[in-house]
């Protein structure tokens, strides 16, 4: 056998001509399938809400809103908020919808089905980013609006269900940012009554460390070292006031020394009369000579002892001078020891020494003196002793005054000894009260800012929602792409008969031509017969033709009924024919 020659287009429509059955039987298969599918398939409506996310109407530099993040999460979270089981159960419920799955899906498996048909999108846009400059350094992109769609088999229901998710995303965004709002002021709130609880606290802790270290605080120390500082000087100045005053006591004390206390008397005869005073010390003198010569009995004894005790009385005095005594003991003791370097112990004059010794040395100690029975008459004496009880008196009191800034004086020193101890801790409750005390003011700053923030988000003038495309009612389905699929179908099909043709052409080895009996045989052909067509034939034809216009007029009305119920009614299409026909006629 040789091999077969190339062939022509003219061969290729002859082979399919031959083959047609073949192409037929595959093809047509996948063309009803096709069509079936994109006939069958219900049509899948879709509405969308689009909807604006508008800036902050009063300025930033005036009023700063509490509501942080970006729109983007901010979408997010609402999605997640609205897009929950109990929200969408709301709405299925509401719209009763899925009723025809609802016998054969569980409650979450619906849900899941209803979050499938929503599709958020969102708008974003390039925006420069100056920065404080005239020049734009860069761009951002941020979400400026965002679409909410839903996908359903009724027209009327998706266009429903889609207005009512858009009124949520709404409702929703304002309560969030309310809620937000007032979170924020009442978070503050309740850190403002920490606060004061504390700055209460404080105080008291502060008022009560004064009370217990009154003039140890730091800032007394100033004072107490001026304090300190003067004191020492009215020590020193009290110093020199009591030497002064000692210094001018001592002075009279020796004026007064000069001074009797008497006022010497005349007698008649123009002799100055001693005073008892000086009397006495007369009598005393000659008493004490007296004992030494004669005995306690002798008559000029008695009489000078009555003498004295007279004069004692006047002057005051209960005794004789106990002084005068020991000095003519020591007068007789040195004339004795004179006496016996020069005799001997028998000698007359060393034996009257020695009684003389003897009887002083026997006599009576004398009492001290008493007070004096009389008044001073000398005006000069009254005056130096009135100046030494006024000294006396003077340097009592500036002892007493001394006594008592050296007390003070002593206190404030302990206190600047005893601040550091107590410096550390006023210091630190100072501290914590001036940190409370300013976050207590930033708090309130803050609570200010956070209620005009709630003010404003009550009155919609801050970031908010605009709903500027509402959902309109689909005129046209979204799915499924029915001349996709039909397009898809004959493609499929073509290519499947076409296909099965040429595995059938290259199966079958049978000479179908005259030329092609002259290729193979090498051999030139006398003649052929021709096919006579029978009375059977020419039925298979009729038949044939008729078969072909009633499956074709089947196909017309089929396409008719697909396209007036899952694409437009044909009323519809009629009279928008109609419409355009008498717009350009």
């Amino acid at each position: 056998m040789m091999p077969r020659e190339p062939a022509g287009i003219a061969q290729f429509i002859t082979i399919l001509k031959i083959r047609k059955k073949s192409f037929i039987i595959s093809a047509l298969p996948l063309l009803v399938a096709a069509i079936l599918v994109a006939g069958l398939l219900p049509s899948i409506y879709e509405s969308s809400s689009t909807i604006l996310i508008e800036e902050q109407q009063i300025p930033q530099e005036f009023v700063r809103s509490t509501v942080t993040g970006f729109a983007d999460q901010r979408i997010q979270s609402l999605t997640q908020q609205i897009l929950s089981r109990v929200k969408l159960w709301e709405i299925i419920n509401q719209f009763n919808l899925y009723s025809d799955l609802r016998e054969k899906l569980t409650r979450e498996e619906i849900t899941e089905k209803m979050r499938d048909d929503i599709k958020l999108e969102t708008i974003s846009a390039e925006i420069a980013d100056k920065r404080g400059g005239r020049r734009p350094t860069q761009t951002t992109s941020v979400t400026i609006a965002f679409s909410i769609a839903y996908r359903g088999k009724n027209p009327d229901m998706v266009q429903k269900v889609a207005g009512t998710l858009a009124s949520l995303y709404l409702e929703q965004n304002l309560k969030t940012r309310e809620a937000q709002a007032q979170s924020t002021t009442q978070f503050l709130e309740a850190e403002l009554k920490q606060l004061q609880e504390r700055l209460k606290g404080l105080g008291e802790k502060i008022t009560a460390f004064k009370g217990q270290h009154e003039g140890l605080l730091p800032e007394q120390q100033e004072f107490n070292r001026q304090q300190a500082a003067r004191l020492e000087m009215d020590l020193k100045q009290m110093d020199a006031t009591i030497r002064s005053a000692e210094d001018r006591r001592i002075y009279i004390e020796g004026q007064l020394a000069t001074v009797k206390p008497d006022t010497p008397l005349i007698g008649a005869t123009g002799e100055r009369v001693m005073a008892p005073a000086d009397r006495l010390k007369t009598l005393e003198v000659a008493m004490a000579d007296l004992q030494s010569k004669f005995s306690p009995n002798h008559p000029e004894v008695k009489k000078a002892r009555r003498e004295i005790a007279e004069l004692q009385k006047i002057a005051g005095q209960t005794g004789g001078s106990a002084a005068i005594r020991r000095q003519k003991l020591t007068q007789l003791k040195a004339e004795l020891a004179e006496k016996q370097g020069k005799y001997s112990g028998q000698h007359p004059e060393v034996k009257q020494l020695n009684n003389e010794i003897a009887r002083l040395e026997q006599a009576p100690a004398n009492a001290s003196p008493s007070r004096s029975a009389a008044e001073p008459e000398n005006p000069a004496y009254i005056s130096l002793t009135t100046q030494i009880k006024g000294a006396e008196n003077e340097i009592a009191s500036l002892r007493t005054q001394q006594a008592g800034l050296k007390d003070k004086l002593q206190l404030y020193r302990q206190r600047l000894e005893d601040a550091p101890k107590v410096e550390q801790e006023y210091l630190a409750l100072a501290r914590d009260y001036q940190n409370a005390s300013a976050k207590h003011q930033e708090v309130m700053n803050k609570i200010l800012e956070a209620r005009i923030s709630e003010g404003m988000e009550e009155g919609q003038k801050g970031e908010k929602f605009t709903l500027i495309d509402p959902a309109s009612f689909p005129e046209k389905p979204v799915s499924p792409k029915r001349w996709l699929i039909l397009l898809a179908g004959v493609i499929l099909s073509l290519g499947v008969g076409f296909g099965a043709v040429a595995l059938t052409e290259h199966l079958d080895h049978s000479v179908k031509s005259r030329d092609e009996l002259a290729r193979l045989t090498c051999l030139p052909v006398l003649g052929s017969i021709m096919r006579f067509q029978t009375g059977e034939d020419i039925t298979r034809v009729r038949q044939k033709r008729q078969l072909i216009w009633v499956v074709t007029g089947l196909g017309l009305i089929m396409g008719l009924a697909l396209f007036h119920f899952f694409y437009m009614d044909l009323w519809v299409l009629t009279a928008r024919l109609l419409r355009l026909a008498n717009k350009y006629t």
